[in-house]
Order: C-alpha cells, then sequence, then structure tokens
C-alpha cells in the first residue's frame, strides 16, 4: 500500500515537472550542421537540432546549449532570427542571425554580415 508520505512525493514531482518550461523548437529548416569556408572558421562549425544549439570544431567536440526562444522577424527581405539559449548553469545567450534559404540554406550573423553559413549536405 502507498503510503501518505510516498503519494505526496510523486504528486510534488509531477507538479514540478509539469511546471518545468519546456525548451523552443527551432524552425526544421534551421535543423542540422552549418559550416563556412571563411579563413579563420573554416574548422568551425554550428549545429542546431529541434531543442538544441551548439557550437564546435567537430563533431566530438562542440558546446551544446538548451533552447529557450526562437524569434523570428521580416527584417526587409531578409527574415532575422534570435535565438536564446541557456547552459547547463542557467547562463542566458543570445544569438542573431538572418536565413536566406537560397541554395539549401544560408546563416548569415547580424553583426559579421560578410561571414556566410551553409548547411552541410547530409550524408547518407
Amino acid at each position: 500500500m502507498w503510503s501518505i508520505r510516498a503519494v505526496s512525493g510523486l504528486l510534488m514531482l509531477w507538479l514540478c515537472a509539469a511546471c518545468a518550461p519546456e525548451p523552443d523548437q527551432a524552425p526544421a529548416y534551421l535543423v542540422g550542421v552549418w559550416e563556412t569556408t571563411i579563413d579563420g572558421y573554416a574548422d568551425q562549425h554550428i549545429f542546431i537540432d529541434q531543442t538544441r544549439i551548439g557550437f564546435g570544431t567537430s563533431a566530438l567536440a562542440a558546446d551544446g546549449y538548451m533552447i529557450t526562444n526562437v524569434d523570428e522577424d521580416r527584417d526587409g527581405s531578409r527574415t532575422l532570427f534570435v535565438v536564446s539559449y541557456q547552459d547547463a548553469e542557467q547562463a542566458k545567450y543570445q544569438l542573431s542571425f538572418y536565413y536566406d534559404p537560397a541554395g539549401g540554406g544560408r546563416i548569415t550573423f547580424k553583426n559579421q554580415d560578410h561571414l556566410v553559413w551553409t548547411k552541410k549536405a547530409a550524408t547518407t
């Protein structure tokens, strides 16, 4: 038989889980690995999946963060994204970039318009 303490503990656990904010999701066309050929960044990549964003130099060496919000807005003829994310210690960060669907997709950071990232082709 369940004790009142056990039932109360399970109820509290369920309530805490129900109240926790769910991560925001990135649009499907942003999901993937993004690369650039620009000097100084050619060995870098950005990965985006439904609920995480990460930065690194290889699939084995990447820092991953939980996406907490994705804002999408038109800026003239371009689409501006502001991705808010946080690390395991709850430190908050933002990345602002323009997305262009041409050629399979291109990302250009808002503060680095010379630096164009393209989506890596999926391998089978």
